[in-house]
């Protein structure tokens, strides 16, 4: 079998002997672990961990959020983390995890706005009637709002914000899209959503069959 993943296809699309080396002659290469990737990380999980809450009844305050997020960081800081802005410290960058996580939480609270159906929901999407060829799925909150009408959840730290026509031409979320088509057989449309948490901005798209 044949297993391929919006990660996989990027880095071929990068660099086609990187692709050789890593996923064929599955040759190891220690990368370097960032600080935008380490806050990423962590936005991530403290997100997951709200809506996990919700599942069992339980809503966190926001001062339950930011110190589960600190506690996180704190934990899982390593000294060889790449800082690149020399500018910056590692204090910035959790300051700034704090800020996304304070214009989320007060953008949404109660979360009450549909049914979460996964979160960190895993699966392969097969490309083929045999099964041969699939793709990796993970979805960060898959959603059921009713009538037909499902919603893809990604999260983005990025600080810089895409335009509209990026996102309508992203394949990530298509893949994803394509998944919850096969899923549900009261499926009508599904709303790709892009949470970019360093904008308070919520974008979408919508992807035809």
């Amino acid at each position: 079998m044949s297993t391929f993943s919006h990660s996989r296809i990027a880095s071929y699309e990068t660099c086609p002997l990187r692709y050789k080396y890593a996923y064929i002659a599955g040759i190891k290469v220690e990368a370097e672990d960032t600080v935008e990737t380490f806050l990423g990380s962590r936005v991530h999980e403290a997100l997951e961990k709200l809506y996990r809450n919700l599942q069992f009844e339980k809503l966190m305050s926001l001062k339950e959020l930011l110190a589960f997020f600190t506690r996180e960081w704190g934990k899982n800081w390593k000294d060889n983390i790449v800082i690149v802005k020399r500018d910056y410290t590692q204090e910035n960058y959790r300051r700034m995890g704090e800020r996304y996580l304070r214009d989320y939480y007060r953008k949404y609270k109660p979360f009450n706005k549909g049914k979460v159906l996964g979160l960190e929901t895993t699966d392969f999407l097969p490309l083929d009637e045999g099964g041969r060829y699939k793709f990796f799925i993970r979805i960060d909150r898959l959603m059921d709002m009713g009538d037909g009408l499902y919603e893809v959840h990604d999260y983005k730290t990025n600080t810089a914000l895409p335009k509209q026509g990026e996102l309508d031409k992203d394949r990530q979320l298509a893949m994803y899209s394509l998944w919850v088509r096969r899923q549900f057989k009261d499926f009508k449309k599904v709303r790709l959503v892009w949470h970019f948490v360093a904008f308070d901005k919520e974008l979408d798209s919508y992807r035809t069959e």
